[in-house]
Parts: structure tokens; sequence; C-alpha cells
């Protein structure tokens, strides 16, 4: 369920970026900044409903009622809500703001020459809703997609003697966000992500 609502929001913000000729974020400012604040409100309430499903689907079964109150402690349950459902939103959720503020200080410091406003937001939004260990996937994909294309700048520029021009990360952020998200069940089959995930 989160899977499918993150993959969602993704498509929503993609497409919001691409509207109309400009750039809807950058006219307005503040939208990136709430609606990146929004959505993280809304995978936790997600969550939360998906531990409450959860519960009644176990409350209602008859070998796993016995793992809940009264005949067990509510941290067993508590446990395994955490680590299925929470602790890779947490995670991806730490790497999300570690990023942003990182970005947003080196962008500031030399003189917003690296970003756009907004997309210190894309980037943090689409690494919290790679969850993880997509997260770590997602950041392994952006730079070799933007190592590909910086490379494959660089020929064209020697071969047609053009200059060569910085490439934005713009559109890059969300759309390999929405990449890793729809491959995920096939990353899902990596010894590397059984390794990763909790």
């Amino acid at each position: 369920m989160v899977f499918y609502f993150s993959l969602g929001i993704l498509i929503l913000f993609f497409g919001a970026s691409r509207f109309k000729t400009g750039r809807f974020f950058n006219k307005h400012k503040r939208s990136s900044l709430v609606a990146f604040y929004l959505s993280l409100v809304a995978i936790f309430i997600l969550l939360f409903y998906q531990s409450y499903s959860q519960y009644q689907i176990w409350s209602q079964n008859e070998p796993s009622k016995y793992l809940l109150p009264p005949y067990q402690s509510i941290h067993y349950f508590v446990l395994y809500m955490f680590t299925r459902f929470f602790a890779p939103y947490l995670i991806s959720l730490a790497a999300a703001f570690l990023f942003l503020f990182s970005a947003k200080k080196l962008n500031k410091k030399y003189g917003e020459c690296f970003f756009e406003p907004e997309e210190p937001y894309f980037g943090a939004l689409a690494l919290f809703l790679t969850g993880w260990p997509g997260a770590l996937f997602y950041f392994i994909s952006l730079i070799l997609i933007y190592l590909f294309l910086h490379l494959l700048s660089s020929v064209v520029s020697r071969w047609s003697l053009v200059k060569e021009r910085r490439i934005s990360l713009y559109y890059l952020w969300l759309s390999v966000a929405i990449f890793v998200i729809i491959i995920q069940r096939w990353l899902e089959l990596l010894p590397l992500w059984r390794l990763l995930k909790f």
C-alpha cells in the first residue's frame, strides 16, 4: 500500500515540476517545502493505518492472536511493526534530512550555483519515499545516470564543437526515484537488498 502511495506522490511531484512551460515549484517557492512535509505526514499516517490493520488481522486469526494481549505483552507486536513498517522509512527519513540540510548549506555557501531552490526538497523526498534499502539503490542509480549523462555530454560537445554545459539534476531527482520504486520488486531479489533489509 505504501509502495503505491509513494509512487503516486512522486509521479504527482514530477508532473507538477513540469507544469506548463515553467517550473511550478520554482514559481511558488514555499510549495516545495510544504509539499515535502505533507508527504512525510501522509506516509506516517499510512504506516500507522497499516499497523492498525495488521493488529486487526492478527487479532482475528487463531494462531496469531496469541502473540497479542492478553496472551502476550504488546511489546512483540510493537517491535514487529517498527521493524516491518517504520524502520525502513525512519532510516530513509534520516538520509533525506541529512541530504536536505547538506544540499541547502552547500548551495547557499556557493551562491546557489548547484541547485534550484526546490531541488534539495526533490532529492530529500525521493530518498524518503524510496525507503530503505531503496534509498541506497536510488542514490547509486542517480550518481551512475548523472555520470553517464556527463560522459555523453562531453562526447557530444567534442564531436559537435559545441561548448559543454553543466547538466542539471532537476528532472532526475524524481524520475530516478520513480524508476527505482517501479523496479523494486526485482531489486528485492538481489542478495544485497536482502542483506540490508530488516
